[in-house]
């Protein structure tokens, strides 16, 4: 549920959006779990 996730995550970080070369989007998003960390 959304409360549950809000208590969970610490932060979101989203960085600038590139294109490659066959005009596809790409962004990359990371997300920190509270008392965890990044998980890869």
């Amino acid at each position: 549920t959304a409360p549950l996730l809000n208590a969970m995550i610490e932060k979101i970080l989203i960085h600038e959006a590139t294109t490659n070369e066959d005009n596809e989007r790409i962004q990359e998003i990371e997300i920190y779990y509270r008392f965890i960390g990044k998980v890869e």
